[in-house]
């Protein structure tokens, strides 16, 4: 069984929604349950910063493999008002998922964290971002905890004679982004491909190139590092290797929908970064020489795909 922490997220549905298309037996543990189209998923409804309710969990199932996901996405007004909020899920919630995993006798433990903990260290660099040459140097405190979240797992994964690894998204974009009360923003990707949809106009800061990763690609991304029989390294960047900007974005949608306008301007945004400024696209080298990964959606491709999911009968 492999226990997916935030399963019910955005993230965790696509790794769920792949899981069980292999008719894996998945375990979602979450603050809700997942949409309808997950019932085949067991699911178990609670907080990873309840300690009680994560022990309870583990003695009643066995867990092989984890995939935490659980995290608050949060912007510079839930930075204000809730910082401890946020420390206590992204921090302390994933140290008491990493503590019941060792207890267990989990075989790995995968957490994924974020690109975001570069902060401005990974603006405007001249190479792709390496696992070990570049420096996260975090500024909000989603970046700050998720990166104090990632150095912990793998201190206390070595101490504990644990094996974990860590995945570091770009920026995820696409399939089952939905607002759930833990991500301030939705991508920007996504919040135009809606606006774009429904006729509107998108109107966007000039952001420049990034690695914007489509949802399956990350999930696929995630499931291989927790599968991998020996990997070479503990920590591994998961993008593309390319990175394009959001008016190629555009006009691929304008093509599916003529009603559709955007324009990049530095007033009067419907469409804006959960934070300023454009991170430099990962180097994913580990990914693709350790894991044999490659995306399989290029930036013509995502838009197919998704412009198809957003008009299929799903449950949004």
């Amino acid at each position: 069984m492999i226990l997916l922490t935030g399963g019910a997220g955005f993230v965790g549905l696509n790794v769920a929604e792949q899981l069980l298309a292999r008719r894996d037996e998945v375990l979602i543990f979450d603050l809700r349950p997942p949409r309808a189209f997950f019932s085949k998923a067991l699911f178990v409804q609670g907080d990873v910063t309840d300690l009680a309710s994560l022990k309870k969990l583990f003695r009643e199932n066995k867990i092989e493999r984890v995939i935490h996901m659980s995290a608050i996405t949060a912007g510079p007004g839930r930075d204000a008002r809730e910082p401890r909020r946020i420390a206590e899920v992204n921090l302390i919630g994933t140290l008491n998922v990493l503590q019941e995993s060792k207890n267990s006798g989990v075989e790995r433990f995968v957490h994924a964290s974020t690109g975001a903990l570069f902060g401005a260290a990974g603006i405007g660099v001249g190479e792709p971002l390496d696992e070990e040459r570049h420096r996260p140097v975090p500024e909000s405190m989603y970046g700050i905890t998720k990166y104090a979240a990632e150095r912990s797992c793998l201190r206390l994964g070595a101490l504990w004679g644990m094996d974990v690894r860590i995945g570091r998204l770009a920026l995820a974009f696409g399939r089952w982004e939905h607002e759930s009360g833990v991500r301030d923003r939705l991508s920007p990707p996504t919040e135009i491909a809606r606006i774009a949809r429904a006729g509107g106009e998108a109107v966007f800061p000039p952001l420049g190139a990034t690695d914007y990763i489509y949802a399956p690609d990350v999930a696929r991304a995630l499931i291989a590092l927790a599968e991998a029989k020996a990997p070479s390294h503990r920590l591994y960047h998961l993008g593309t290797g390319a990175a394009w900007a959001l008016p190629a974005w555009c006009e691929l949608l304008e093509k599916r929908f003529p009603k559709f306008r955007w324009r990049e301007s530095n007033e009067g945004c419907n469409v804006v970064p959960l934070a300023p400024g454009t991170r430099t696209r990962f180097s994913n080298r580990r990914l693709v020489e350790d894991l044999d990964w490659a995306p399989r959606f290029e930036l013509a491709a995502a838009a197919e795909d998704f412009i198809a999911w957003l008009e299929s009968p799903h449950e949004r």
